[in-house]
């Protein structure tokens, strides 16, 4: 009963759609094709304790709202149409509002998307490449993307427009993605690549580029299963280019070795070793950088350690509460983060009555 005025007003929703585009032959193939109202509720907070010159102390908390209409226009397309709300902080009393609307082709093993973005653990990056913040500060993305998973690999592939250009305002886009190509067993290649722009000389907006790279070796017990239980191993390089006043050398080095281990489906427990020389991500965790926060102090050997442990169990139907503590070690000093995640997903089909096609 609670989801009948939601079903109701899709229903009319998509009858007024119908109607109104006849060109779109919408009336007869679309209203009788697979039709699922989407929803995901998610409420955070996030807090990181961190008083060294790589990444700075704050404080994430906030609900989200997402809800869209995923519609089957044929038997390999579809079109996603909603909206996204974020209100952040519970003092504040407004709230960001961002449009969902992507055309997806999809088989059974690929997914291409053009418009709003999957964003699901930040493409598969690693810390290094992509700060986990982003989960929380930037889920909703707009671009091209390109997913596939079959025997052969696991690739998660993307660009992410962020800002177009203009008079006095640069053009921002990040791009790049995650591949897994299983070789023997439980042995798996991996490879990483996260590249960020900046400028436009049309308007004589200064351009900069970043990217960083990684091949990485992966062991992982059962891995079509919730693959908590893997010991990964990386080598990362970086190169920044036109940045003015970057204060080091352009190309940098890195070593990730990240393990994890899963008792049962609910406990984790998981730990990182860093060691860089000159590496800078412009969207990775500033702990593994050689640049402070100011753009200016700059160590060009690093290390980074960290500890963990998380809480990952269902609640009810599909919701989930996620726990998480960390402790860093950064150069030698000691901070710690703490991240609780609550999710409520559902789906409610919506069934419209076929209508017959006009004749002309």
């Amino acid at each position: 009963m609670r989801f009948k005025f939601l079903k109701s007003a899709a229903g009319r929703f998509l009858s007024l759609l119908a109607l109104s585009a006849p060109g779109f032959a919408f009336a007869q193939a679309a209203v009788s094709s697979n039709i699922t109202w989407h929803t995901d509720l998610t409420f955070y907070g996030d807090n990181t304790e961190f008083f060294e010159p790589y990444r700075i102390r704050e404080t994430i908390l906030g609900q989200q709202f997402k809800t869209f209409l995923k519609v089957d226009a044929g038997a390999d397309t579809a079109f996603w149409a909603g909206l996204f709300a974020d209100h952040r902080a519970a003092q504040q009393t407004g709230f960001s509002v961002l449009p969902i609307l992507s055309f997806v082709y999809h088989t059974s093993t690929s997914e291409g998307i053009l418009g709003t973005l999957e964003t699901v653990n930040r493409h598969g990056l690693i810390e290094p490449m992509e700060v986990t913040t982003l989960e929380l500060t930037r889920p909703i993305e707009y671009g091209l993307q390109w997913i596939q998973k079959d025997n052969f690999i696991r690739l998660d592939s993307f660009l992410d427009w962020q800002q177009l250009l203009a008079p006095g305002q640069s053009e921002l886009f990040d791009y790049g993605g995650s591949a897994i190509l299983p070789l023997l067993g439980d042995v798996a290649l991996e490879g990483q690549l996260h590249g960020y722009h900046s400028g436009g000389a049309q308007f004589n907006v200064p351009v900069w580029n970043n990217l960083a790279a990684g091949l990485g070796i992966k062991l992982q017990a059962e891995p079509e299963t919730l693959g908590k239980n893997f010991l990964e191993v990386y080598g990362l390089t970086s190169k920044t280019t036109n940045l003015a006043g970057y204060p080091g050398p352009a190309q940098g080095y890195g070593l990730y070795v990240k393990g994890s281990f899963s008792p049962d489906n609910a406990w984790e427990f998981f730990g990182i070793y860093w060691m860089g020389r000159d590496y800078y991500s412009k969207e990775g965790d500033s702990n593994y950088d050689s640049v402070g926060t100011d753009g200016v102090y700059y160590q060009s050997t690093r290390s980074y350690e960290e500890l963990g442990v998380r809480r990952n169990v269902a609640i009810e139907g599909d919701a989930r509460f996620d726990f998480e503590f960390r402790s860093h070690w950064i150069d030698g000093s000691w901070a710690n983060s703490l991240r609780l995640l609550a999710t409520v997903p559902f789906d409610v089909p919506v069934h419209l009555e076929p209508t017959a096609a006009k004749a002309d």
